[in-house]
Formats: structure tokens, sequence, C-alpha cells
């Protein structure tokens, strides 16, 4: 509570602070003081969390190779040379281009079925730009031929590089089961929803019939 000798003073310094014509402004309480400090340590925090996520979105972006608008930064060409339902695929007058640098210019691609290929050579040529160009069906790769890129190291495991990818490709079916008979349960059999639900977990079925895009890395 605020003393009679302290409201006078106030008054008088008021006073004599209307006749300058100037405002006085009023001192800050602890209460108030804490209040300032509580939200400017929140404006802190979320601006925090804010930049957080516009650099993990930016990050994102690189990894994907797309610029803000989610454009492919590469620029590719390539002819179909195979028929259209092979299991081989050959892709002739193939180019690759990125930001500007020609990684490759009229080269054959040909990849064919039942065989293993490796991609080796120096760090920055390309390995990597190029398997996301074909995971992105940037070259016309059959829609027929399923195309998995594991784009990152796996955690360690006792598993072999098949087994692993067999069990994930068995884990999204598993999901996509259960996201089927929920949607099925909660909006009926006309649901839109189903006929892309089963394409797709038909596709996650054939697990041994797939092709599986990786790189090898030289240390």
């Amino acid at each position: 509570m605020v003393s009679a000798s302290k409201a006078k003073r106030d008054a008088e310094k008021a006073a004599k602070a209307a006749a300058a014509g100037k405002e006085l402004k009023p001192k800050k309480t602890l209460a108030s003081r804490a209040a300032s400090q509580a939200n400017s340590k929140n404006t802190s925090a979320a601006s925090s969390v804010n930049g957080d996520d516009e650099v993990d979105a930016k990050l994102m972006k690189l990894k994907l190779q797309e610029d803000d608008d989610g454009i492919s930064d590469r620029v590719t060409t390539g002819v179909l040379a195979s028929l259209e339902a092979s299991r081989d695929v050959k892709i002739t007058s193939a180019s690759l281009v990125f930001h500007g640098k020609v990684l490759f210019n009229d080269t054959t691609i040909e990849v064919n079925f039942s065989r293993r290929y490796g991609l080796l050579g120096e760090n920055g040529c390309g390995k990597s730009t190029l398997l996301k160009a074909l995971a992105a069906r940037e070259f016309p790769v059959p829609g027929h031929v399923d195309i998995y890129l594991l784009n990152e190291p796996a955690d360690p495991t006792e598993y072999s590089a098949l087994e692993y990818v067999v069990k994930q490709a068995e884990q999204e079916l598993a999901r996509l089961e259960k996201l089927a008979e929920d949607t099925l349960e909660r909006d009926g059999h006309e649901s839109p929803e189903l006929d892309h639900l089963y394409e797709v977990r038909n596709t996650s079925r054939c697990v041994s019939c797939f092709v599986v895009l990786t790189f090898f890395w030289l240390l």
C-alpha cells in the first residue's frame, strides 16, 4: 500500500510534469517486471522454435534438391528406347544438369532385370543426384517398374541389406492394411480412398519384384 507522503510526492511530480507539458510514465512494479520478463522469454522461445522449423525445412529442401516452390533443381532429358512393358529399361539421349552443371550428356542408361549395379565415383560427381532423378521419375522409367530409393543410412542391425528392405516393406504393408480397415469401417465401401490404398498395398506386397536403388560412398 502506498503511504500518504509518497502519494503526495507522486502528485507533485505529476503536477510539475503537466506544467512542463511532459507525460509522467508510471514506474514498473515487481509484478509488471516479472510479467515483462516472462513475455520476453516466451517470445524468444517461440522465435527459436520457428527458426529451428525454418532451418529444418530448408535442410529438407536441400536433401530433396528442390527450391522453395518444390521445383526440382535438376534438369533431365531422355528417350525410352525399350518396350513400355519390358522388365528391362533402356533410356537413350539421357542428360542430367544440376544447378547449371552438366553431369552427363547424350548418355545411355540401361538397367536390366535381375542385375545388380553399383555407382562408383568421386564425392560430388553426381551419384546421388542421378539416383534421385531416377527415383523421382524425371527420366522416362515405365510406371510398372517400382523404385525404392534408400537415401540415408539405416540404423545398425543384424539384418542384411535385402532383409532390412523386405522388413521395411512388410511394416509398410501392415500399416496400409490397418489404414484400409479403419477407412472401410469409418467411410464404408464407397470411400474413394480405398482404391488408392488397395493399389499401394498390392504394390507393397510384391516385395520380391522391386528395383532397389542404392549407392556406394567412397571413403
